[in-house]
Parts: C-alpha cells; structure tokens; sequence
C-alpha cells in the first residue's frame, strides 16, 4: 500500500484511524511492528514513528514496551459531536473551510502529482456512484476534500482538513439532504466536484480556487436553508 510520500506520517495516520474506527482494525488488535508498517505503505520508519504518535495523541493507539503496539481497548469517544450544529458553529466551520480549502485548491493545482491528481478523478468517481444514496455521498464528499488536502503536499494543512474531518461529514450531510430537497439529485454537487478536479488537472490555481469556493458557499447557503426552514 503506497501513500503519496508528501502526505506521509498525516496520510498514514488517517488510514490507519479509518481502519480502526470502521473496525477493520479492532479494540486491543496488535498491529504490526515499524519495519512491517513502513514495508507496507513503502515509507521510512521515522515516518511510521511519526504518524503512531499522532494515534497514540488521539488516544486511538497505545505502546507496550517489548511487547509492540495496539489498538487501544477503551477507545476515545468520536470527535464528532453529539448534537446538531448550531446555526452559528456552521456560520464559522464554512469560513473556516473557505480560508483552508481555497488555499488547498491553489496549491493543489501548482503541486498534484499524477498520482494525486489520479486518486481526485477516483474519489469524484466514488461521489458519483454514491449519488443515488444521500446517506453514503456525504462520506464519498469527504474523501474527495481529504484528497484535496493531501494534493496540496502540505502535511499541516492536510493535518488541519483531518482534524475537522467528522465536522466536515456533518455539514456536507445536511448539504446532501438540503440538494435532494432543491434538485431532486445529487447531480450539481458532481459536477462542481469535478469541475474543481479538472481545475487542478489543468494546473490552473485561480479556477481550483473558484471551484472550491463556489462548492463551499453553495453549501452553506444550503445547510442554513434548512436551518431557516427549521425556524419557521
């Protein structure tokens, strides 16, 4: 399993907490040892030292000495909150997300590999195929975004995008349910993603830029639609 080498200790530390958290890697799971690790994602072992102490700050991976490293057995409860948004907390993760993203967008189109510029058309692909079910796009939404991130071979700004990721899911959730609502599909929301892809393909970073605010103000506009439906 090769990662982009930009993305390197962040991008492994996301893969591995995916795989923790859908339970591919269970609670008290040893993991394998650095050398197998950095064998697997084709890495240096000061990387893969690097991305389990970004885990074992998470509280999502524990060290046992002489014995190797596990997955936790009480593991911390999500990020994601328990309660809908505020109005307000949405207001700020969209300006958030317009600084970040628009920043990730220009960098994107001046530093993608082929690689990552291959791995953005696969996850506007897997928003396409998940376009039918407004349950599985938000999570498809997700990864096309942390592809993004990791395009702009920048591993704070990727670290950032990671650390608002279950924030992210809940807004682009009720930006799915909001598009339903409108358009009866999902069909603009893939086709403004694709847009953004073909941006940074092209190489071409005020229209990444654009493409990505544009998808981020629509998407607000969207979510507090519904919030102002929920006023009424």
């Amino acid at each position: 399993m090769r990662v982009a080498r930009e993305t390197l200790p962040a991008g492994i530390a996301v893969q591995l907490r995916r795989q923790i958290e859908t339970g591919e890697l269970p609670a008290g799971e040893q993991l394998p040892g650095h050398r197998g690790l950095a064998a697997q994602f084709d890495v240096s072992l000061s990387t893969i030292r690097e991305a389990i102490s970004m885990l074992v700050s998470d509280g999502l991976i524990t060290t046992r000495a002489g014995r190797g490293t596990f997955v936790a057995v009480d593991l911390p409860v999500q990020s994601r909150p328990g309660r809908p948004l505020l109005r307000a907390e949405v207001e700020e993760l969209v300006e958030a997300r317009e600084m970040i993203e628009a920043q990730l967008a220009r960098l994107a189109a001046e530093r993608a590999s082929d690689d990552q510029i291959a791995a953005l058309r696969d996850a506007v692909e897997r928003m396409h195929d998940a376009s039918a079910s407004p349950a599985l796009y938000p999570d498809a939404d997700v990864d096309f975004h942390l592809a993004l991130a990791a395009a702009a071979n920048n591993r704070y700004l990727f670290q950032a995008m990671s650390d608002i990721r279950d924030l992210l899911r809940d807004d682009m959730e009720l930006g799915a349910e909001a598009a339903i609502r409108r358009f009866g599909s999902l069909r603009v929301s893939v086709e403004s993603h694709q847009h953004l892809c073909e941006a940074v393909a092209s190489r071409d970073a005020a229209a990444a830029e654009a493409a990505v605010v544009a998808i981020v103000k629509r998407n607000k506009e969207f979510v507090l639609g519904l919030y102002a439906l929920g006023e009424e």
